[in-house]
């Protein structure tokens, strides 16, 4: 309606003038304007107004057959006007096509200049075209003069107003092919479809030639596709930083603002970041030959998501001046809706993955329920790590309890060859995990400078993610690692599913090792009880002490020192370490000796491995390997120390085993003590029991001697039979008392020259009472003793006095000192008889035991320790 008001308003002003020619141009000026509206304006609205020009001559057509038959003047020729609208409209369209192309890019740089080619693009052409119609009169120049006047304003508003307002149909497009490609990517979350996006920006975008396509990975970006550029440039990373250079302002980029830049701004950028000219090369390289560098615009659009850029869309065009504020505002929209996709598949990723997490924990829960021990577990972890992570190797690493090594527990692929090694602080994935308290996490371990050498040399190229294990304390109890054939082949949704298997194996291995703790701790608590109740018997042995130590101790050997003098010797030994290494063990090490004199200073020797130690080098000549010197005692009256040996080079002795062996030093020292004491003590008790054996002697002077002399065959006696130094003892000291009941006896009996009466007799034999019960008021005096002062003369065959036991109802310390009582009487002299030489008091003895006297047993066994065995041959008379 518009074009046909105007196109009537110029009619009749040309009329009324007279001027044909100026209703020609006037008639151009405005299909001019129309047809350049309809072509900055779309499609459709390009058919309309293809339709409105042809309408508007149609019209002027019938208006100029009606003026030529009602105005008074003559009119121009239909034919000529018909031809004259004719070529106007090949202007117009030829002019308009010209304006839709050139315009933009003229505004660019000056919109005065760009109106100003324009029209003058648009004159060249109506007088290429008018020149062959008529000549360039004043009626033409006059056209010309007021197309330029009439249409220009129209022309140049308008076209500043599509530039400043893009028009509502490319918007769409945009909006649609983003509906489409997310309903895309939601059905089908394929990384290939990020090709897709990307060709629906390049498409999309006005002026968008190619482009590229970078996410966030962690503190890095990669190319994940691309259009015009090649499939080479897949997978090349940048650093956040080379990103931001890239955009030129590092503040804009991280507020996710667009960027445009044309050829001059491009080379300023790479030219003032070095990293970016490192980049450049290296995309150039893996590109299509040359196609970098053919780029003159670039619009860098970054992509904020929860409050981080998390992509970065780059739209390039190998023409100068490709985009405009038109293409960014279109680009913006896209990035929106592209944010929007992003976070639907980070939430959909999230939930994935927390599925995921969950099945882990129950799978790994379960399949580690129900194991004990450190070793179980940590096979089983291994296993189950390479199971769910979907990998070729791991390896499960704990900290040794000196806190400077972790050693290898268990392995899986190429870790394998790394079992039980220990590892030194400072080296290697697993102790740069436990420093950083955080996942290490590298795409080729095999080049990384921070893999452990010995392994790395193992290793292919692959990727590796080496998680800390953190106990409820916040303590470092070792590491996780696990690794892939192939670069770069984890993602950060791995790491966080490796850390859940970390904080698993972590949470396990705490309680298995409370558990082990515990267990150990009730082992160590059970064999100090057991040490101190063995060691709380009056019975129990040194050697039974050392040989409990030493299996406490995992030793092959236990030795205590005694200080005699001025030299350390050997009290006792426990252990298999061979007669040779016994013997050297048993020489005197002088009080001097550097290790005595550090040992007893306070300082414990430990060695492993005693080849390494210098000041022991000694003892690994002698094939001790392990050796652990302590201090036991330390006291005016005692000094000891304890040795451990081991026949083989080891770790040496752990915390545990140190803990638990000072606990047991600590008992054997106050044992030492004790018996030390106690050996005074009874010593004491000896010389005073002894010294009233003497003293009961001393009243018969034909009996001077026999205290000693029996009280040291019984003793030799009982050592022959095996007994041990408390029973020896008990009867050593019953040998002093067995007649300390004659001090009630008179001395008319007692020291009666003659055969004694019967009833003189009988005093006599009350003497074995009359001892017991004065033994009985000295408490010190043992059970063992007390049997030989009352037992001491009864018969074998149960005829003896006081109780007439028979056989072995007599306690056996009786039986062993009558033997020894008899002997000693046949080759002493008494009043009533002459002594006899020693074959002949054997002869009688062995008389006496067969006679029924005395233990035929132990009879035997005295005479052959006696060296009178022979007088087993002879022939004897049983009365």
């Amino acid at each position: 309606m518009l074009a046909a008001a105007l196109n009537l308003a110029a009619l009749s002003t040309s009329l009324l003038l007279n001027l044909t020619a100026l209703y020609a141009e006037l008639t151009l000026a405005l299909q001019l304007g129309l047809l350049a509206l309809a072509i900055l304006d779309g499609e459709q609205r390009w058919r309309n107004t293809l339709l409105g020009l042809l309408w508007i001559n149609l019209l002027a057509l019938g208006l100029y057959a009606w003026i030529d038959d009602n105005l008074p003047y003559p009119a121009p020729p239909a034919s000529s006007v018909a031809l004259h609208v004719g070529l106007h409209g090949l202007s117009l369209l030829a002019g308009a096509i010209a304006v839709r192309w050139l315009y933009p890019r003229w505004a660019a740089r000056s919109r005065i200049g760009a109106l100003l080619y324009s029209m003058a693009l648009l004159l060249l052409v109506n007088i290429g075209l008018l020149w062959g119609l008529y000549p360039l009169g004043e009626e033409v120049l006059l056209g010309l003069a007021l197309q330029a006047a009439l249409s220009a304003p129209l022309l140049w508003g308008y076209l500043e107003w599509t530039r400043k307002n893009p028009p509502a149909r490319p918007l769409e497009r945009a909006y649609t092919t983003l509906l489409q490609t997310m309903e895309a990517l939601v059905q089908h979350p394929d990384e290939a479809l990020w090709s897709k996006l990307l060709q629906s920006a390049v498409r999309v975008v006005p002026g968008a030639q190619a482009g590229s396509l970078r996410l966030r990975q962690g503190h890095r970006f990669v190319f994940v596709a691309q259009e015009g550029f090649g499939e080479g440039i897949l997978g090349l990373e940048s650093s956040e930083e080379e990103a931001m250079a890239w955009h030129g302002n590092p503040e804009a980029w991280r507020q996710g603002q667009p960027r445009i830049a044309n050829r001059a701004e491009i080379q300023r950028i790479q030219a003032t970041h070095s990293g970016n000219g490192q980049l450049t090369r290296r995309l150039e390289s893996a590109s299509h030959p040359g196609r970098v560098r053919q780029i003159r615009s670039n619009l860098c659009l970054p992509i904020r998501l929860g409050g981080e850029v998390v992509a970065e869309i780059n739209l390039d065009a190998f023409r100068d001046q490709a985009f405009t504020e038109h293409s960014v505002e279109v680009a913006r929209q896209y990035a929106l809706q592209v944010a929007v996709l992003l976070a639907a598949r980070r939430q959909r990723a999230e939930l994935e993955a927390r599925i995921r997490e969950f099945e882990v924990i129950e799978a790994l829960s379960g399949a580690l329920r129900g194991l004990k021990g450190t070793a179980a577990i940590a096979k089983r972890l291994v296993r189950e790590t390479v199971r769910l992570m979907n990998s070729e190797h791991a390896a499960l690493l704990l900290i040794e309890p000196d806190g400077q090594h972790m050693r290898c527990y268990a392995a899986a692929g190429f870790f394998l060859v790394g079992l039980d090694w220990r590892i030194p602080r400072g080296r290697g994935f697993s102790w740069a995990a436990v420093e950083a308290r955080a996942p290490i996490w590298s795409h080729n371990a095999h080049e990384d400078p921070r893999a452990y050498g010995l392994f790395r040399q193992a290793k292919p190229a692959c990727s590796e993610i080496a998680v800390p294990l953190i106990n409820s304390r916040g303590e470092p109890l070792g590491a996780l690692l696990s690794a892939r054939n192939g670069v770069a082949s984890y993602t950060e949704r791995d790491v966080r599913l490796m850390q859940v298997i970390g904080n698993i194996a972590a949470n396990t291995l705490e309680r298995v090792r409370a558990s082990e703790s515990l267990e150990a701790e009730v082992a160590e608590k059970t064999a100090l009880l057991e040490l101190s109740f063995m060691l709380g018997h009056s019975d129990a042995s040194l050697n039974q002490a050392l040989e409990k130590i030493r299996r406490m101790a995992h030793a092959d050997g236990v030795g205590l020192w005694v200080r005699e003098g001025a030299a350390y010797r050997m009290r006792a030994l426990s252990g298999q370490l061979g007669n040779g290494l016994e013997r050297v063990l048993q020489e005197p090490v002088p009080a001097e000796h550097p290790l005595a004199q550090r040992v007893f200073a306070g300082e414990e020797v430990q060695a492993g491995d005693t080849q390494e130690h210098p000041l022991l080098k000694p003892y690994a000549e002698m094939g001790l390997r392990g050796l652990y010197l302590m201090k036991v005692v330390q006291e005016p009256e005692l000094e000891a120390g304890l040795a451990l040996f081991r026949l083989e080079p080891s770790p040496g002795w752990g915390p545990a085993e140190v803990r638990l062996l000072k606990g047991a030093v600590q008992m054997l020292g106050a044992l030492l003590l004790r018996l030390e004491r106690t050996r005074q003590l009874e010593a004491a008790y000896e010389g005073a029991l002894r010294a009233i054996g003497l003293a009961i002697e001393a009243r018969d002077r034909e009996t001077a001697g026999h205290t000693d002399r029996v009280a040291a065959m019984a003793e030799a006696l009982g050592r022959a039979l095996g007994l041990g130094e408390t029973a020896l003892r008990d009867l050593r000291w019953g040998a002093y008392l067995h007649d300390v009941g004659k001090l009630a006896i008179p001395d008319a009996i007692l020291l009666k020259p003659g055969r004694l009466t019967p009833e003189e007799f009988e005093a006599m034999k009350t003497h074995t009472q009359l001892g017991d019960d004065l033994v009985r008021h000295l408490p010190f005096v043992p059970e063992g003793a007390r049997q030989v002062v009352r037992h001491h003369h009864e018969r074998y065959d149960g005829r003896g006095y006081p109780d007439g036991l028979l056989g072995e109802q007599i306690p056996l310390p009786a039986r062993i000192f009558a033997v020894c009582d008899v002997f000693d009487a046949l080759c002493s002299k008494r009043p009533y008889k002459e002594a006899m030489m020693p074959l002949e008091a054997a002869c009688e003895l062995w008389r006496s035991a067969l006679g029924g006297h005395l233990d035929p047993h132990l009879a035997e066994v005295f005479l052959k320790l006696q060296g009178l065995e022979e007088a087993l041959r002879l022939p004897q008379a049983a009365d």
